[in-house]
């Protein structure tokens, strides 16, 4: 039985996930000790995911049977944690911005911005590319889609790493103090927000924070609580995910160096290598879904009301379904992954991360073609079940 209670085994799986997740997965789903079920094969994640029993919200009458840190999903409003018909109202304002068609014409400016890094970066002979390199890449275009300016951004991405902090299980602090935390983050964000609504409403200006204002005046309104925690959402989660997705994918060509080799020497293999990256090492590890109706999965009945958690990651790596798992390999032929979720609630920025990601790692490759991870034997993860990235990523060159 999995067993995350001691620190030391909680270190352990946060710094390796993938034994612990085979073992999951011999014994396809298991209720933890929280009560909420663990699925961790890729056609159970599936069935679950493409389910309309499953959802986010229980039904009234049966919130009883939520485990203990959920039962606060009431309280939450953000299009990531609500059902139809509020999700698709909420959604259907925000999916225009990520459209294929407009992400695709977004290459440029990433490109520009990439390589405006790497000109900064590459004279140094050396980089923390987390810090240096991939958080900057997605949080400024992101900054850029919404219309912050420039000089709120460092206190943007503050915030932004501090929610995903509160989302984590160090023992070191209780869920109480983690909420304390999160709560002050999110009132500062909300006043900062709504003070430049307030701007974008006298100036609108080229973004989507004033377009979304402007529809507002035009269309069935969103309350300005909701366009708060969307936007806030699409900060945290559009921001949080690719930065562990270029760090993740870095890591796994250090310590596969004939990967490496062949997108030296065939760039045209990065998208389907990025496919294999999210695949093999995936930035969002697992997902919440909550019961509306009694199931029966795998022998067993989930009973409405209880939670399940799907772990991408180890539905990444079925032995079912992809030959070698645990094996890097950028040609492989890709089932779609799981890490960016399925259903109604598919990720929607994750086009973007995709592009971004190639991006980010073709320029790298081209540019700096010899690198090495210097703290590769010693990479250190946050306590955080549900996003997983290196703390910090030291790398070297000759400038």
């Amino acid at each position: 039985m999995l067993n995350l209670k001691t620190p030391e085994a909680l270190k352990a799986f946060v710094q390796d996930p993938y034994p612990a997740l085979s073992f999951l997965r011999e014994q396809r789903m298991i209720k933890s000790p929280n009560g909420d079920w663990l699925i961790a094969r890729d056609a159970d994640v599936d069935f679950v995911l493409r389910d309309p029993r499953f959802g986010k919200q229980p039904l009234p009458g049966t919130e009883h049977r939520l485990p203990a840190y959920a039962q606060n999903l009431s309280d939450r409003d953000s299009m990531l944690d609500i059902d139809p018909p509020d999700h698709t109202r909420i959604r259907s304002r925000f999916v225009k911005a990520f459209s294929a068609r407009r992400v695709e014409g977004m290459r440029p400016s990433i490109l520009g911005l990439v390589d405006s890094l790497l000109d900064e970066i590459i004279p140094r002979g050396h980089m923390e590319a987390m810090r240096d390199f991939a958080r900057p890449i997605p949080s400024t275009i992101i900054a850029d889609m919404l219309g912050v300016p420039e000089a709120d951004r460092p206190r943007f991405n503050e915030v932004s790493m501090g929610l995903i902090e509160g989302l984590g299980v160090d023992p070191a602090t209780t869920l109480k103090e983690r909420n304390a935390r999160s709560d002050v983050l999110r009132e500062e964000f909300s006043d900062y927000l709504s003070a430049l609504f307030a701007e974008k409403r006298a100036k609108p200006q080229d973004d989507l924070i004033s377009a979304l204002l402007h529809k507002n005046e035009v269309e069935e309104a969103l309350s300005e609580e909701e366009l708060i925690i969307n936007i806030l959402l699409l900060f945290v989660a559009g921001h949080e995910t690719t930065v562990n997705l270029i760090g993740n994918s870095i890591i796994a060509l250090a310590r596969h160096p004939e990967e490496l080799q062949k997108l030296r020497e065939t760039p045209a293999l990065m998208p389907k290598a990025v496919e294999e990256f999210l695949r093999y090492d995936s930035s969002v590890q697992q997902l919440p879904r909550v019961a509306q109706a009694d199931v029966e999965l795998a022998g067993q009945t989930i009973l409405a009301g209880e939670m399940v958690i799907l772990l991408l990651a180890s539905a990444n790596r079925d032995e079912a379904v992809y030959q070698d798992p645990d094996v890097l390999d950028i040609e492989r032929r890709i089932k779609r992954v799981k890490s960016f979720g399925g259903g109604a609630h598919y990720c929607l920025g994750a086009q973007l991360a995709k592009i971004e990601t190639e991006i980010a790692l073709g320029r790298l490759i081209e540019r700096v073609p010899m690198f090495s991870v210097e703290n590769l034997d010693s990479l250190n993860y946050p306590f955080n079940l549900f996003f997983r990235g290196p703390e910090r990523l030291d790398m070297a060159w000759c400038a």
